[in-house]
């Protein structure tokens, strides 16, 4: 009886060490998931805010540009000030000018999108006003009307009152996203014309140039522009007037454009807290009381903000769904052992009171009840689960082991590691056996090998326990098969590379004359660390970091990058801040190689005249170097604004003369090599912009 209690005992601690370790891992494991996926979505919002704010900023100006173009006109200017000094008085006879003036306004609408189709059918009822969606009207200094096109928009004191300011200031306004006559939400531009010769010396104003679009068909189709896979994601458009939030566009519940405000103040509100924080990423509920994870973005020169946000169940489905599952199955393992650890007892308590006489036979049913009891918790584990005694000689293994090996769990006994497994997963296993032995302890780790011919991935534990006969070295060995975890982790890490890949086209986006460097930067600096013989951590920090080097050039403005004169200290001050911008985006990425400190050196000098912190010589790190010589190199054979590019020999002598003040010499020579040898410069040369490698063999 004590042998049998004893053996329900191990059982029962077994049980629950395998339990916790399970327990431990699992939590672990979910941790992990779930702070990478809020790192992946923090990172894929900012991305779509920076891209959507980036489309409607740029709508802006191109709108203020028509206007402005035609502002500018000498025909516009000259016909304006005649009109300003010789104001009309006979209303009978139309003046050639306003006569030109009309057609010149009405001709850019057409070309230009400011004019809606007159009503099929032509005009409609006299009495009835017809008020168009989009429009171009140009005012006097008196806001009387000049010219316009058909369909004139509501005049109102509002409209009136910025006129009046902008030919005050002599300054372009934009009139706010507003609800015009016809229900549609509008926004107004204002340019003032100016006359061709100024009176007094100073230039004023003498008319006015009002465009309204129709931001329904033109701004907010942008905000749903590239579409993400996902089901939940929004852009909202918003403004904060006085203690008011205001819903600019229209939202996914089906609210129509300004229909829809809430107090300014209100915590716990995603969209209040992202225009008091502009740029903050977070997990708040929004508008329609669902918890969503959000950043925001502010608009150059526009008091709009735009709110990027996805809803947290969808965002986090995937990881929820998978603690759910592996928390489930082992609820059921441990409800399953239990049950068959309390019958063993129960059958044990039974037979005590039995006479001596039927001992032997007693003691062969508690035996074989305890093989059917372990042999019936085997059956129902879908986890590889062995028992090898101090020789590393199975004594028991379970039905998942034994189906996955096409054995039978009887032919185990006995049996070595190798003659079963083979000898490439033998050896894997036997390492951990031995340190659990000699540690005495449990050692749970991940390991890949060789599983029956196919390469599986295993969450394995490894428990010392003593066996009945006296073996301390016994081992029991879980293996958890994670290969298909494995592949959905790689296909996560697929989705962080297409990130980069979005970022680069974001960087090549916002700075035309930089397309194709960042790609290029890590192909040349990845055959640079494969000719030096870099260590593969090395080739893994360069295909990040050279991707992610020039991230910073977001906040620098696109006027300064595409500037082709020279730049004021000012703005080489604010280039001189790229690294710097693109260390801090990634700040909160939790990257396991060295890529902020590579992305930060790259403008460094081995003499300590580089910038940002002077380093020099070895405090360089080598990642670094390469990177530094692959992008000068990539910058001084590619076109940019102030100057046209140069040949790659004189590239390559001038990096050459600056070697060992500037640059590494070594990843210099190691450059020649791959400039003479890798790459196809007749491809480079025929116009493509990319840089095709040729990998050795």
């Amino acid at each position: 009886m004590k042998d049998h209690s004893r053996s329900v005992f191990i059982g029962a601690v077994i049980l629950m060490i395998f339990v916790l370790v399970a327990a431990v891992a699992i939590v672990r494991l979910t941790s992990y998931e779930r702070e990478r996926d809020l790192g992946n979505w923090q990172l894929t919002l900012g991305v779509l805010a920076d891209a959507k704010a980036g489309l409607v900023e740029k709508w802006v100006e191109a709108q203020f540009a028509v206007l402005k173009e035609l502002a500018d006109n000498g025909s516009m200017q000259l016909y304006a000030q005649q009109l300003d000094r010789n104001p009309v008085e006979n209303q009978s006879v139309e003046p050639a000018e306003i006569s030109y003036l009309r057609n010149l306004i009405r001709a850019t609408a057409e070309r230009q999108g400011f004019r809606d189709q007159e009503p099929s059918g032509g005009r409609i009822n006299a009495n009835v006003a017809w008020h168009a969606n989009n429009a171009l009207i140009l005012f006097d200094r008196n806001l009387a009307v000049i010219a316009t096109t058909p369909g004139m928009p509501e005049m109102n004191d509002s409209l009136n009152k910025a006129l009046a300011e902008v030919l005050a200031s002599g300054k372009r306004a934009l009139f706010d996203l507003h609800l015009n006559a016809n229900g549609r939400a509008a926004v107004g531009f204002l340019v003032p014309v100016f006359g061709l010769q100024p009176q007094g010396g100073q230039p004023q104003a003498i008319a006015v140039l009002y465009g309204v679009r129709d931001a329904t068909e033109t701004l907010f189709p942008l905000l749903i522009a590239q579409k993400t896979v996902t089901h939940t994601d929004e852009t909202l458009l918003v403004e904060s007037k006085g203690d008011l939030l205001i819903y600019l566009s229209p939202l996914a519940d089906g609210t129509l454009a300004l229909k829809k405000s809430l107090a300014a103040n209100v915590t716990g509100l995603a969209e209040a807290e992202g225009l008091r924080h502009p740029g903050m990423f977070g997990r708040l509920r929004d508008y329609s009381g669902k918890e969503t994870l959000f950043t925001s973005r502010t608009l150059a020169n526009l008091p709009w903000f735009i709110i990027q946000k996805i809803e947290l169940d969808e965002a986090m489905a995937e990881s929820r769904a998978h603690q759910r599952f592996l928390f489930v199955s082992l609820v059921l393992f441990l409800l399953l052992a239990s049950a068959l650890m309390v019958a063993a007892w129960w059958y044990g308590s039974t037979i005590r009171e039995r006479s001596t006489a039927k001992e032997l036979r007693s003691t062969y049913l508690q035996l074989r009840a305890q093989t059917d009891l372990l042999q019936a918790i085997n059956n129902h584990i879908t986890d590889y689960l062995f028992l090898l005694d101090g020789q590393d000689h199975f004594v028991f293994a379970n039905r998942a082991l034994a189906a996955g090996l096409a054995m039978a769990t009887a032919d185990f006994h006995g049996k070595n590691l190798i003659s079963v497994l083979g000898p490439h997963a033998a050896k894997a296993l036997q390492t951990p056996c031995r340190v659990a032995r000699q540690e005495n302890r449990v050692v749970a780790l991940e390991m890949k090998t060789i599983f029956n011919e196919t390469v599986h991935d295993f969450l394995a534990t490894f428990v010392p326990v003593t066996l009945e006969g006296g073996d301390r070295n016994a081992v029991l060995a879980s293996l958890h098969d994670v290969t298909l975890l494995q592949e959905a982790r790689r296909k996560k890490e697929r989705l962080g590379r297409q990130i980069v890949t979005a970022l680069m086209r974001a960087i090549d986006l916002h700075d035309p004359y930089s397309a194709n460097h960042s790609a290029n930067t890590t192909a040349v600096a990845l055959a640079i660390a494969r000719a030096m013989g870099a260590d593969p951590h090395v080739n893994a920090t360069l295909e990040i970091a050279a991707n992610l080097c020039n991230l910073g050039k977001l906040f620098i403005p696109r006027e300064v990058l595409t500037k082709s004169g020279a730049l004021t200290a000012d703005e080489q001050a604010m280039t001189r801040q790229e690294t710097t911008y693109a260390r801090e985006i990634l700040s909160q990425i939790d990257f396991e190689l060295p890529i902020l400190e590579t992305i930060a050196q790259k403008h460094e000098y081995l003499d300590g005249t580089g910038y940002p912190a002077g380093l020099a010589g070895e405090a360089i790190i080598l990642p670094a170097r390469i990177l530094a010589v692959a992008n000068a190199f990539v910058a001084m054979i590619s076109p940019r604004a102030y100057r046209d590019r140069l040949g790659v020999k004189e590239a390559l002598a001038q990096l050459l003369a600056a070697a060992d003040r500037g640059y590494d010499r070594q990843t210099v020579a190691a450059l020649f090599h791959v400039a003479e040898n890798t790459i196809d410069w007749p491809a480079f040369e025929n116009g493509r912009g990319i840089l095709l490698l040729h990998l050795e063999d």
